[in-house]
């Protein structure tokens, strides 16, 4: 265990693996070469368009004597026409790395055809070919703890932002930088920015934030107190190899389970990012939809300075979609360039509602988020009949069990009218515990058809630029019906929620009804034959269900929609049975965030 300096608390580290035996480490080679235009650097994948100027394993220096390397793409001649730096920061190599090698082989590389991009780009990050062509340096750091950069490896904290502080500096002395810096990509490369932005170096000139988590504990590994360190501990140990140790993610939630300094460090402080920010999330991400939403609420930038787009795909192809790419451009053009073009026109907030089975509404403009117009509404849960109702159950309480471990309740409600639903959802439930002192919940919101067909959001577009675009969407729609792991990533349903039972305690200075905020201070087990009220956390969603549509509510003890990869299903505390009590005293009920209609539905 070593003390880590932001927080003083002893951390557990595992073995970081080896660099120079990896098969994914391109080799140590510091160099300066012309990339010229036309090159080819893979097959199939886009020619460059300019001539970029590429250096690579540059020596950093940080504030504690660490040195990191990182590589540098810029377009020739910048030294007499000053450029600003845009960073793509993540542990994931800075030549490719095992993400990337992973990705070529997903199917359809999950929307992104190799075709549309260079092979310079980062996983996750900017392809420094357009971003040069436009007059851009673009810097790729290996991050402390990450293939040669020396350190031990961690996850995004305080000393993530410090690292990223001296970074941008450093960035902005060199003789080529006009002294404004960014950052820019999703996953790791967007949940660094909340922690960097949050250091406030000089010389950071804005974010752009798409789709990151901002608070590893309640995003991620220990959401609703229920631990799932598996995906993180896997990033860590086979996505960023290091020369010294790797932060033992599952070591540390296994040792600290309940709110402490550990998880304050690893929760970006939001209210110190006064920067502009672009901001971009969407409904469907498994891991990052709260953090994102989270972070673009809790910035202190000005309203007038910050933007929210809304999609309605997945964060790899919306990244490198040519539109969203050129929007991206005139947000730095503007902040970082000084171009007076009409990017300060943009609407604040751009909203995507998804609906499965007919056409999603897109980039409708909103004045902010959530809707000033929603009406919280709470639907009842009927025990008696399995339904969701807009009114309390008149009649005596009744109640549904579930084996605790295997089993679920469901229920369900038919529209009798078109319905929006947009914003924050929450589920407050009556539960008790029969055979055990605790339960691992897990929550659901579904779309079904009239016929009862469950109607999935298509998050990625296999049929993008292939010769066969309904064939292969077809083919997609198919295997995922038939059960196929490999496209799961391609499809989502709607807002879930989960929460450890004995971590229900509510901060009551930070909740409100449709946001529950969990003290995660101490465990308050129960009792044999305890019914107890619980407000489950559900993460934001936007779906339209129209008339005869059916909206199911799924209460399970397991989680029914695994995140990230199929084969990482942490254990549940659960066992015995679990039961949901309605009616009289016990107001179990959905509240939704409900939209009145609007011409444009």
């Amino acid at each position: 265990m070593i003390a880590q300096p932001s927080t003083g608390l002893e951390i557990i580290y595992c073995d970081g693996g080896s660099v120079e035996n990896n098969p994914y480490y391109p080799g140590f080679k510091p160099e300066t070469k012309i990339l010229p235009r036309g090159s080819i650097l893979k097959e199939g994948a886009l020619a460059l368009p300019c001539d970029i100027l590429f250096e690579r394993d540059i020596s950093v220096y940080l504030r504690d004597g660490t040195t990191i390397y990182v590589d540098l793409y810029r377009p020739p001649g910048c030294d007499v026409q000053k450029v600003p730096v845009i960073v793509c920061a993540g542990p994931f190599g800075k030549l490719g790395g095992f993400n990337r090698a992973v990705f070529d082989k997903m199917p359809y590389r999950m929307g992104v055809p190799q075709c549309t991009v260079s092979s310079l780009e980062k996983f996750e990050g900017l392809d420094p070919a357009y971003w040069c062509l436009h007059g851009y340096a673009i810097a790729h750091p290996d991050v402390r703890g990450s293939w040669m950069s020396e350190g031990d490896a961690h996850l995004n904290c305080t000393l993530d932002g410090q690292d990223g502080y001296d970074l941008v500096e450093w960035l902005a002395s060199q003789d080529w930088c006009n002294g404004k810096v960014s950052y820019a990509g999703n996953s790791w490369l967007s949940q660094t920015q909340w922690f960097i932005g949050a250091e406030q170096p000089p010389h950071l000139a804005c974010l752009a934030p798409w789709e990151g988590w901002s608070d590893l504990y309640n995003d991620d590994v220990m959401r609703g107190g229920i631990p799932a360190p598996e995906f993180q501990q896997n990033i860590l140990n086979e996505s960023s190899p290091c020369r010294g140790k790797a932060e033992d993610v599952t070591a540390m939630s296994a040792k600290y389970p309940l709110w402490n300094e550990y998880w304050e460090d690893r929760k970006a402080k939001l209210d110190r990012i006064t920067v502009p920010m672009y901001v971009v999330s969407s409904w469907t991400n498994l891991l990052h939809t709260r953090g994102t939403f989270k972070g673009y609420l809790g910035v202190s930038t000005p309203k007038n300075e910050k933007w929210l787009r809304v999609h309605n795909s997945h964060e790899w192809p919306d990244l490198y979609y040519p539109q969203n790419t050129e929007d991206l451009r005139k947000f730095y053009d503007y902040y970082l360039k000084g171009i007076e073009n009409d990017w300060i026109y943009t609407p604040r907030v751009r909203m995507c509602v998804l609906n499965p089975g007919g056409t999603d509404l897109i980039n409708r403009p909103e004045e902010d988020f959530p809707l000033a117009r929603e009406l919280p509404t709470k639907m009842f849960l009927h025990c008696s009949n399995a339904s969701l109702q807009m009114s309390a159950p008149v009649a005596d309480s009744s109640s549904t069990a579930f084996d605790a471990r295997t089993g679920k309740a469901e229920f369900f409600y038919t529209c009798s009218d078109d319905m929006e639903l947009t914003g924050f959802f929450s589920l407050k439930l009556w539960v008790e515990a029969v055979g055990t002192d605790d339960l691992d919940l897990f929550v659901k919101v579904s779309k079904l058809g009239a016929d009862g067909e469950l109607l999935e959001t298509t998050c990625i577009d296999a049929g993008y630029l292939q010769p066969n675009p309904d064939a292969e969407r077809r083919k997609v729609f198919e295997g995922h019906r038939a059960g196929s792991k490999a496209y799961d990533l391609f499809f989502s349903e709607g807002s879930t929620g989960r929460l450890r039972v004995s971590h229900r305690e509510l901060d009551m200075t930070k909740s409100t009804p449709s946001q529950p905020v969990y003290t995660h201070r101490r465990e308050e087990k129960l009792r044999n034959g305890e019914i107890v009220p619980v407000i489950i956390e559900m993460w934001p969603h936007g779906m339209l269900w129209r008339r005869g549509q059916v909206l199911k509510l799924t209460v399970a003890g397991y989680n029914t929609r695994p995140e990230h990869t199929p084969m990482l299903k942490p254990p549940t505390y659960n066992k015995g049975t679990a039961v949901i009590h309605t009616g009289g005293v016990y107001d179990s009920h959905l509240l939704v965030p409900l939209i009145p209609a609007t011409k444009q539905q």
